[in-house]
């Protein structure tokens, strides 16, 4: 008995990987029970008997082969503006769940998003952290969080969700090192400048010599009439001499 319990979950565990290569690879729309039977080495009868539907093979796939190493926290970088950049590193170790997810928006599957709440959940967690960071002062405060996250997740994502595109802008294979150095570099470039919180306005310097510019100032229009008055008086006296 033990035996038998022992197969049955060394052969869901060989159909889930091949299932995984199979979505990978040809998307919901493409792949096909048939393709996951032969690529586990097994009948479609019996994917049938553990899955039920491809459906429900897809999001077994999601949730058993891709969702336990996608659950961990991502901490933030000592540097915010280092966000872009460091989440690209860690996503190009990902590269069949980032074909996964292109695959799954591709298929129209995203009306029923496998392991929503998890993922909603982690997406909710990133926003959080993102708000504190503008509410220290570590990011700039003056764009929507939500905003700058999907920023953020699209510049570490599309080189290798969209490997074609990249070939033809940079004639470069997304999976090659070369390019996904030169890639995080350009990425920690453009945290500098977008990432980078506004600094405060600088306060103006004060002027030591400008009271005394001002009291000389006043000093001068006090002045003035005693000056005026002592020059018009010997002109008066003058006048009156002769009389």
């Amino acid at each position: 008995m033990m035996g038998k319990i022992r197969d049955s979950a060394r052969t869901r565990e060989a159909v889930l990987a091949a299932a995984a290569e199979e979505f990978c690879e040809k998307g919901f729309d493409g792949a096909t029970t048939a393709g996951v039977a032969r690529r586990a080495g097994v009948s479609k009868q019996l994917i049938n008997h553990h899955f039920g539907s491809k459906e429900a093979l897809f999001r077994e796939v999601h949730d058993l082969r891709f969702r336990p190493g996608m659950t961990w926290e991502e901490p933030m970088p000592d540097d915010p503006r280092d966000l872009i950049a460091e989440r690209f590193a860690k996503r190009v170790d990902d590269l069949d769940y980032i074909r996964f997810l292109t695959w799954e928006a591709a298929s129209g599957q995203a009306r029923r998003v496998p392991g929503r709440a998890g993922r909603q959940k982690r997406i909710a967690d990133y926003g959080k952290a993102l708000q504190q960071l503008q509410a220290d002062g570590s990011l700039p405060g003056d764009v929507d969080h939500r905003m700058l996250q999907l920023a953020i997740l699209s510049l570490a994502t599309y080189p290798i969700a969209f490997p074609q595109i990249t070939l033809l802008v940079t004639g470069r294979a997304a999976t090659g090192a070369g390019f996904q150095k030169d890639w995080q570099e350009c990425l920690r470039w453009i945290g500098r400048r977008i990432l980078a919180p506004e600094a405060a306005p600088a306060k103006p310097k004060r002027n030591a010599a400008g009271p005394a510019r001002k009291a000389g100032a006043t000093a001068g229009k006090t002045g003035a009439p005693a000056k005026v008055a002592a020059r018009a008086a010997p002109r008066k006296r003058a006048a009156a001499t002769p009389a």
